[in-house]
């Protein structure tokens, strides 16, 4: 997962210039268009957008009933593009052009970006949705159905992977990959092993472009980017072993809405970050603290803007954490630490009520214990 990515996207989303203050436009193309069918898709459209962005009384699960085709609900789809990115919420909204294709399908292609703080648009995405008449009226596809046909694919234990026909697939490392999510699996999810979509390709923008997104600031050069689209059940990499990203698979699903500090740890404690290993991470970090003796470590929203070599210390402190928890009461107490957030609906991504509570460490010692733990190491 990207360092700060998800904080990024949330501090936008607190921008109340972004936030339901949303213009929506369409190109002249579009707005001159005599073409019936183009205008009811525009009508459909408009009300999808306006209905998700501001909710309109409608649940989740009824806004998808309306507007969502059954084939991808049934199959645990949703809107793949606004999971990834709040694409509705932030920024304008301009509708680029609906293009026919093949088989009945539409593309809409769009583009969100803001236009409040700058004569020079910052874009935050250019994305594709379809859209296809039913005898039931117009419902919306996700982009991927329509890339999907074109990729080779390979079933692997409980994971569907999804790759150009360029892409280099090593099935025996694929299979190691399956391996290490079943037992993940089995140790913290009481053996349920949801069948993941795992799409991987030359690049990570490649891997974003299967799914509908021509740009977007959730993007990366690196060879070990990757990320997980967790209502979903998708993984989008460049490589089919990114165990980083198949930790938080096992645990977005056990455990959703639990504090970043676990989730991050836990990925990392187990699947590494940035190409570095837990045992490299520990050392990088004592190095860390070595050098800035002052740092206060219970600073998590500090910490979390720092970076070493590419790493999160925000991500290596959550998986200390994890650790300590494993060393103080097995894989046991890492679900209890889960579960107390879980349970107790903690708002703020706060983690301090289940370290304290689940772990024995209040926070005015926090800072001079995990120093002496990690010294331990």
């Amino acid at each position: 997962m990207f360092n700060m990515l998800r904080a990024i996207i949330l501090t936008l989303l607190f921008i109340p210039s972004l936030l339901f203050g949303q213009k929506i436009s369409f190109s002249q193309e579009i707005e001159k268009s005599t073409d019936k069918e183009i205008i009811n898709i525009r009508k459909f459209w408009e009300a999808y957008i306006t209905d998700i962005s501001r909710s309109n009384g409608l649940t989740k699960n009824d806004l998808f009933a309306k507007y969502w085709n059954k084939e991808e609900l049934e199959m645990g789809f949703t809107d793949i593009i606004d999971d990834e990115l709040p694409v509705y919420s932030l920024g304008d909204f301009k509708v680029l052009s609906i293009d026919k294709q093949k088989d009945g399908f539409y593309i809409i292609k769009n583009t969100t970006f803001d236009n409040a703080t700058s004569e020079i648009n910052t874009v935050y995405a250019i994305f594709n949705i379809c859209i296809k008449k039913r005898t039931a009226g117009y419902k919306l596809y996700n982009y991927f159905q329509l890339s999907k046909p074109n990729l080779f694919h390979s079933k692997i234990g409980n994971i569907d992977y999804y790759y150009p026909k360029n892409y280099i697939f090593n099935s025996s490392t694929a299979a190691e990959s399956s391996d290490f999510y079943s037992k993940l699996s089995d140790i913290y999810s009481n053996n349920q092993k949801k069948p993941l979509t795992y799409i991987v390709a030359n690049s990570f923008n490649e891997a974003n472009r299967l799914i509908g997104f021509d740009q977007s600031i959730v993007t990366s050069t690196s060879p070990y980017a990757g990320f997980s689209i967790k209502n979903q059940g998708i993984i989008l990499s460049t490589r089919v072993d990114h165990f980083h990203e198949l930790v938080h698979a096992v645990f977005f699903n056990k455990f959703p809405n639990s504090p970043a500090l676990f989730n991050e740890g836990i990925a990392t404690y187990y699947g590494g970050t940035s190409g570095f290993s837990y045992s490299q991470l520990t050392e990088q970090f004592k190095e860390f603290i070595t050098k800035n003796p002052k740092i206060n470590l219970s600073d998590l929203d500090n910490l979390n803007k720092l970076l070493e070599n590419g790493t999160n210390n925000f991500y290596i402190l959550g998986a200390l954490l994890v650790d300590y928890a494993i060393k103080n009461g097995g894989s046991q107490k890492v679900i209890d630490l889960f579960n107390h957030s879980l349970k107790n609906q903690l708002i703020n991504d706060d983690p301090w009520s289940a370290i304290e509570n689940v772990l024995g460490i209040k926070k005015d010692q926090f800072d001079s214990l995990i120093k002496k733990y990690i010294k331990s190491l």
